[in-house]
């Protein structure tokens, strides 16, 4: 009974998620989200783990969940974010996509959005160096399988 129900719940969700322009995945249900690591610096830079180089690339309609490390930069809002997660083309049509970011690690889940060029970008005034926080962000087509459609 509970996994009809659940099922039935994800696909409201799913045709709601539809039905207002966009696409939603639910991958993160059943524990398949893809992780992104990603670290908001002290230097006042985003990284990529183990000096990886960006882009950061993400395919369209995929379900990611960020795992952001923030690193205090000098600077804090009054609301004690140090930095922010921000990608201006697409937190007007989807708020996951604006997160201020506190010290410590912090994950949240979004849907990666049509295919494009995208900018992530810290909007807290962090510190030195808060004009260029940001990582370029490319998200390609998903590829399709014949066999699973």
């Amino acid at each position: 009974m509970r996994r009809h129900f659940r099922k039935i719940l994800v696909t409201a969700i799913e045709a709601a998620a539809l039905c207002l322009g966009g696409s939603l995945r639910l991958a993160w249900a059943d524990g398949s989200a893809r992780t992104v690591e990603l670290i908001a610096d002290k230097d006042n830079r985003f990284k990529l783990p183990g000096g990886q180089q960006g882009p950061l690339t993400l395919k369209s309609g995929e379900a990611v969940k960020f795992k952001v490390t923030s690193l205090f930069g000098g600077e804090k809002a009054k609301d004690g974010a140090v930095h922010s997660f921000v990608v201006r083309k697409l937190r007007d049509h989807d708020p996951s996509w604006s997160v201020r970011l506190k010290e410590g690690v912090q994950e949240f889940m979004v849907t990666a959005p049509k295919p494009g060029n995208y900018l992530i970008e810290c909007t807290v005034e962090c510190g030195p160096g808060h004009d260029n926080m940001n990582l370029k962000m490319v998200v390609v087509k998903m590829p399709t399988n014949p066999r699973t459609l």
